[in-house]
């Protein structure tokens, strides 16, 4: 039988360097204090008006009607800009909308379908860049709902010929407090916008986001396409755009959208971001490790952001020692005052993402949501990382497999927009 004094060793082994961990998330929170905070306020006076194309890629998503209606409004010369809806529904009457919807605006939006999803939203963004006729692509998932004034601030950085990523801020969320998956989901993608996309932005890391943003058509193509062998096609042309020696821009002006309101979609998300990004970084692990123009500031932050989540699987392996240590120990002994003092000062050691957090939510001016984010990472979080240790692993060891049960990786997270939207019979 194994001793209580292995158990003991091995959840000390893993304790260290999550304990490490935590200490990075404050470290990324005192960070994002310190770097130059920028305000969205209005929109700047433009040199110039680039051309730019708007493509909205959707799947069966009868709420991108929304999205190409607020287009439809931006403060922008209208000859200046066009709107690609790139649809791959396989519900007809859901591509009739969208089509119908292009009718209505000759010249301003264009209707393509595909009759298969091959490649997935990188394969239609592929398949549809011949079509492009801007300088500039913004791209936005069907449920975003950009502002009037999104194209002047995205714009204004491009002046720059070396930028070819601009990316905006994710800090509104229309569903964001309809239930605690929701609320867990919104404050994931706000410790992001808030606390890392500043940091990124001041060393010159800053990643595409797949939505929200804007990237050089020019750039795009030279550093090879979307790649549609990646279920990250955002993280994985970030990577090749910054190691071709391109600048990416962060503005924090926001464009609310929606977040996943169940449990099994809000998993299946993150799992999907998970091995995404993981496999990013073994498929170019060198150009991010020693090659190319990268500084060491940005080769520290662009592993965070593709490998980070290895701390999934340690945190697993600590919980299973430290219970199976205290289970052949004597679990039922009385606690004294040194036990309790030892609790408190474990729980401290690990409480980073807790403190990344709160400065996330202060820097929000939502302070008041503290209580629903300790409870929603204190529950959801636990599952999550029983989530995502199951995406490295497979990223890792079985990339030839399906993440899920099916023939793909990809999986189109549903929109609550939707059933709004949805076409009559």
């Amino acid at each position: 039988m194994v001793s209580n004094d292995f158990f003991l060793l091995l959840y000390k082994a893993f304790l260290i360097p999550v304990c490490l961990g935590s200490a990075v998330f404050v470290l990324l929170a005192l960070l994002s204090l310190l770097v130059d905070r920028f305000q969205g306020g209005r929109a700047p006076e433009l040199k110039d008006y680039p051309f730019i194309t708007i493509e909205v890629p959707c799947y069966n998503d009868p709420v991108a009607v929304r999205c190409v209606e607020a287009c439809l409004n931006f403060n922008y010369p209208q000859e200046r800009y066009d709107i690609m809806i790139l649809d791959d529904s396989t519900d007809k009457g859901t591509a009739r909308l969208l089509e119908d919807l292009a009718h209505r605006h000759p010249g301003r939006v264009r209707f393509f379908h595909r009759e298969n999803r091959s490649g997935y939203k990188p394969g239609a963004l592929k398949a549809w860049m011949s079509h492009v006729r801007g300088e500039l692509v913004v791209i936005f998932d069907a449920d975003f709902l950009p502002h009037r004034d999104f194209l002047r601030h995205i714009v204004q950085p491009f002046e720059d010929p070396q930028v070819a990523i601009v990316q905006g801020r994710q800090g509104s969320f229309l569903n964001g407090r309809q239930n605690l998956v929701t609320r867990f989901a919104s404050y994931l993608l706000s410790l992001q916008h808030f606390v890392l996309m500043p940091i990124n932005h001041r060393w010159n890391a800053v990643f595409f986001c797949g939505t929200g943003g804007a990237l050089r058509r020019r750039a795009i193509e030279e550093v090879g396409g979307w790649n549609t062998n990646s279920i990250t096609e955002d993280s994985d042309l970030s990577v090749r755009l910054l190691a071709k020696g391109y600048k990416g821009v962060y503005v924090p002006f926001d464009t609310p959208s929606e977040v996943p309101v169940t449990l099994r979609a809000f998993l299946k998300q993150q799992m999907r971001w998970c091995f995404g990004n993981t496999r990013v970084f073994f498929d170019h692990a060198r150009h991010i490790l020693w090659r190319g123009p990268l500084t060491l500031a940005q080769r520290i932050l662009i592993c965070f952001m593709t490998i980070g989540s290895l701390m999934s699987p340690l945190v697993i392996f600590m919980t299973i020692a430290g219970f199976l240590a205290w289970i052949t120990g004597d679990p039922f002994r009385s606690f004294g005052i040194e036990n309790i003092k030892d609790i408190i000062f474990k729980v401290f050691l690990t409480s980073g993402f807790f403190i990344m957090g709160f400065v996330m939510l202060k820097k929000r001016g939502d302070i008041a949501e503290f209580p629903h984010f300790l409870v929603s990472a204190s529950f959801l979080g636990f599952v999550l990382t029983f989530a995502l240790s199951t995406a490295v692993y497979r990223a890792a060891f079985r990339k030839d497999k399906p993440l899920f049960a099916q023939k793909t990786s990809w999986i189109c997270t549903p929109k609550s927009g939707n059933g709004q939207f949805a076409p009559s019979d």
